[in-house]
């Protein structure tokens, strides 16, 4: 197997902290303890469930990545792509800029480092 090159080592890391970031945002809701998310407990119980599901998801394809699948590859791509585009979908304020840099600069190495990723 060919040698794992550093950018790709750099884009699995931040994906991982993306999966982190939804992982504590679902448990966050699911406490309670968001302080701008409004008392509703339909609306905050199924984003919880939903900010959870998305770090299993990404995962999952941080797993298939690092086995080189190719679909794992294409997947991430439009979840990142999706994540980064969601962002604009509200106000826009410090914490959604740092998150937009954290989709937007995997999705960026993920294309650069293409072939790697779809080569068997």
């Amino acid at each position: 197997m060919a040698r794992r090159p550093r950018s790709v080592t750099i884009t699995l890391g931040m994906i991982l902290l993306g999966a982190v970031i939804w992982l504590v945002f679902g448990i966050l809701l699911a406490l309670n303890a968001h302080p701008a998310f409004p008392d509703d407990v339909t609306a905050r119980s199924g984003m919880a469930v939903l900010s959870v599901a998305a770090a299993c998801a990404i995962l999952v394809l941080l797993y298939l990545l690092r086995r080189r699948r190719p679909l794992a590859y294409f997947v991430m791509l439009g979840i990142l792509a999706a994540a980064s585009l969601a962002v604009f979908l509200d106000d826009v304020g410090l914490v959604d800029l740092v998150f937009l840099g954290i989709t937007l600069i995997p999705l960026g190495l993920l294309l650069r480092d293409r072939a790697w990723y779809t080569s068997a």
